[in-house]
């Protein structure tokens, strides 16, 4: 690939022609670098932000080079060009707010402002707004703790706060998951040439059994029986995908915000100025919590002192600490109704509560080490239950990292994006034979050729690393689910006042927005419906039975391929039963589908004989009506057609092949599909052919040359030839085209023949 590399003023410095081993490499959260060897004949070093332009982007040196002389007439270059996000690697994360130049801080903030504050010191580098925000998690504010840290290890800690991935799109920082464009599908001969499985990270977790521990707060093993919360049917364990085998992991720190809890809320507060026993002053805050409708003094556990940990206000965080777990012990008084913050001293002449840290009406707390009401352990076990659920799904997915290198002409064929988070369902009957012949992932890794960007070898997968960063104990121990600090006794404790439905709708709101969701203008959202049945409705519609079915060769195959199976998901999805399967529009050709598990069932039906014209298969699953009657009677079609083709044949060549086998054995060949394009590549060459099965070609060329090889005396007449199909299948008439040239070729070149 011819390259040009600029000065940092655009002025242009030299122009080479890159090596068949450079490449682009890009890897989510790790690179985004154009590794470029070459030679030169002259010695030309190359400067801190010398650059190259790659489909639009800048990629930039870093430091200076200088190359490696081989003689008086050629230098070596082997050099690192990065793109635009590896500038956050010299560029600090500092706190600027009123003139300040903080290299250590803390920030106690949402997502989007943590983002925010690297975009204003990466846009301080080039005085000007060049980055800017892409798309970010909508998650509660969490404090990181800022010491000296550049702007590309503060995306780290950003990132591994919130559980989520960072990704560059142009200028543009994102802050999700990535995962993007519309899914491709990728197999071994169907857009990759190979495929191969390797092992994650060490930090990235995975396991098919989990063993919780619940938290030990507000449990009273007297009454409850146990001395940490349990799941609602007790069970000690819970399994998914042991499909993968049986892999063992106990957690405990994530769901330590799980709790018998009540969140409540600030009303009055009053002081009191007393004098201790050596003549020192100090002040004592009480306060009282209209909502509360019970008494923690007739609940207490034997031995422990009640806490209070401050949610919100200039309280949160304050206090006692145990691993960021902040708490202030207390009294309550069952006769004023009040509760008493025993003071923590972390100075002689300093209290808290004080000064201005002190409880304001309207800040958040929650109570604990007491016995709570046997409603809120009811509520904490389901919150548990989802919780552990979520976490083991997290964890329990296939981590391992698939990939292989791509098929350049089925790449540039079905315009394939090789692109980070790009989504692809990898189609494997071997490695994917329990998920039902494929597995639906995202491209994390893309190394590309420059010689021909199509040329790539990719990684996919669905969890990737911290790396160097963060461990995963680290990680998992800040992971914690906690349940919503929202208002009164939402989780079901008293049964009196406002807290019965703190959780609920209190009028008729009818919907004069735009669209919401599934929630359209015009509706009427119902007094006395949960919140979390209006956030269900607004962004979940039943969708219904599904069906789908995949097949286990490509839906384009040669003359003559043995024909597979076809494997059939049927997803119920609220459905009622499964009533009717059934193949081709006859009833009497029966899908026997397997048990329903988790409302899936799967169908195989083997095909018999050899493909020998395009062929079409159709199923036909019939779902009952729902039983609440949301759902109507689904019938469900899918339908599958494979494409028949012989194959083109080309390659280099001692004699002139002369029969079917030779012809088949040529180096390069793939699916003829009449007019158009197809490419191969040769090397050490004085005579090589290409054989269509029909048309006439028009064109022949290769990147080094600007001649059409059609027009030269070394493109000898045409011969035919009858060549078999697969696995000698009917033989029909090819054309075979023969080119010679007076010398051996030592190049490796890619060519090109157009097809009118």
């Amino acid at each position: 690939m011819e390259l040009k590399i600029y000065n940092q003023n655009g002025d242009a410095k030299m122009t080479v022609s890159t090596s068949s081993s450079s490449t682009w490499n890009t890897e989510l959260m790790a690179e985004n670098a154009v590794s470029a060897t070459f030679a030169h004949p002259f010695y030309v070093p190359l400067d801190v932000n010398d650059y190259v332009m790659l489909s639009g982007i800048k990629f930039s040196i870093n430091k200076e080079y200088k190359p490696k002389q081989k003689s008086t007439q050629e230098y070596s270059y082997s050099v690192k060009f990065y793109g635009p996000e590896h500038d956050a690697e010299r560029v600090m994360y500092l706190h600027l707010t009123d003139g300040e130049y903080e290299p250590q801080f803390s920030l106690n903030t949402s997502p989007a402002l943590h983002l925010q504050k690297w975009v204003d010191n990466m846009n301080r580098i080039y005085g000007e707004e060049r980055w800017s925000i892409g798309e970010t998690v909508d998650l509660p504010k969490k404090n990181i703790e800022y010491n000296n840290v550049t702007c590309f290890e503060a995306l780290s800690l950003i990132s591994d706060a919130f559980e989520a991935e960072w990704w560059a799109d142009g200028f543009k920082m994102n802050l999700t998951r990535c995962e993007r464009g519309d899914r491709v599908e990728l197999g071994y001969m169907q857009g990759l040439t190979s495929l191969t499985q390797s092992e994650n990270s060490d930090d990235v977790k995975f396991f098919t059994r989990l063993i919780p521990l619940g938290s030990t707060k507000n449990i009273d093993r007297s009454r409850y029986g146990f001395s940490r919360l349990q799941l609602p049917s007790r069970a000690k364990y819970v399994d998914r995908n042991t499909q993968y085998g049986l892999y063992e992991h106990i957690e405990e720190a994530a769901f330590t915000g799980i709790f018998p809890q009540y969140t409540g809320t600030v009303s009055t507060v009053r002081s009191e100025e007393k004098t201790d026993d050596e003549g020192r002053k100090f002040t004592v805050y009480y306060f009282n919590d209209a909502d509360m409708m019970f008494d923690p003094n007739k609940s207490e556990i034997a031995e422990l002192t009640k806490r209070l940990s401050f949610q919100t206000g200039d309280l949160a965080g304050q206090g006692n600490s145990d691993n960021n777990d902040y708490w202030f012990e207390a009294n309550y008084n069952s006769t004023t109704l009040e509760w008493e913050i025993i003071n923590t001293y972390p100075l002689d002449d300093v209290q808290i509560p004080g000064g201005n840290l002190i409880p304001r009406p309207g800040d958040k707390y929650i109570p604990w080490n007491f016995r709570m009401p046997e409603s809120y352990e009811v509520q904490a076990e389901r919150d548990y239950e989802d919780a552990v659920n979520s976490f083991l799904e997290k964890y329990s997915e296939d981590v391992s990292k698939y990939g292989g290198d791509t098929d350049y002409i089925y790449i540039d064929k079905n315009a394939v994006p090789l692109q980070l988070g790009q989504r692809v369902r990898l189609l494997s009957d071997k490695y994917f034979s329990t998920l039902g012949g494929y597995f639906d992932t995202r491209m994390t890794k893309v190394v590309r050729k420059l010689d021909n960007l199509s040329i790539s070898t990719i990684e996919c997968t669905n969890k990737v690393g911290k790396g160097w960063k963060r461990t995963v104990d680290e990680s998992l121990s800040q992971l914690q689910y906690i349940v919503s600090s929202g208002g009164g006794s939402s989780s079901g404790g008293s049964s009196s006042g406002s807290s019965e439905v703190s959780d609920k709708l209190k009028k008729n709101i009818l919907v004069n927005s735009n669209d919401v969701g599934y929630i359209k203008k015009g509706n009427v959202v119902l007094a006395g419906q949960t919140w979390e049945t209006i956030f269900r409705n607004m962004l979940y519609k039943p969708v219904g039975g599904e069906l789908k079915g995949i097949l286990s060769t490509s839906n384009d195959v040669e003359y003559g391929t043995r024909k597979g199976y076809i494997t059939y998901t049927a997803t119920r999805n609220g459905q009622g039963a499964m009533t009717k399967a059934y193949y081709d529009d006859n009833e009497n050709n029966k899908l026997n589908f397997s048990e329903e598990n988790a409302g899936i069932q799967t169908a195989v039906r083997t095909l018999s004989g050899t493909y020998t014209e395009r062929e079409t298969y159709k199923a036909t699953v019939v779902y009952a009506a729902s039983a609440d009657g949301s759902l109507p009677i689904k019938t469900l079609n899918d339908t599958i057609s494979v494409n028949v083709r012989r194959r083109w044949f080309a390659g280099v060549v001692s004699a002139i092949p002369t029969t079917s086998a030779q012809v088949r054995a040529l180096s390069a060949n793939g699916l003829y599909t009449g007019t158009g394009i197809y490419k191969f590549t040769i090397s050490n060459y004085k005579t090589f052919v290409i054989c269509i099965p029909s048309g006439t070609i028009k064109e022949v060329s290769l990147e080094r040359y600007q001649y059409n090889f059609m027009d030269l005396d070394s493109a000898a007449k045409p011969e035919k030839r009858a060549v078999e199909g697969a696995n000698g299948s009917t033989a029909i008439e090819y054309t075979m085209y023969i080119f010679s040239s007076a010398t051996t070729s030592k190049e490796t070149d890619n060519f090109t023949f157009k097809i009118a």
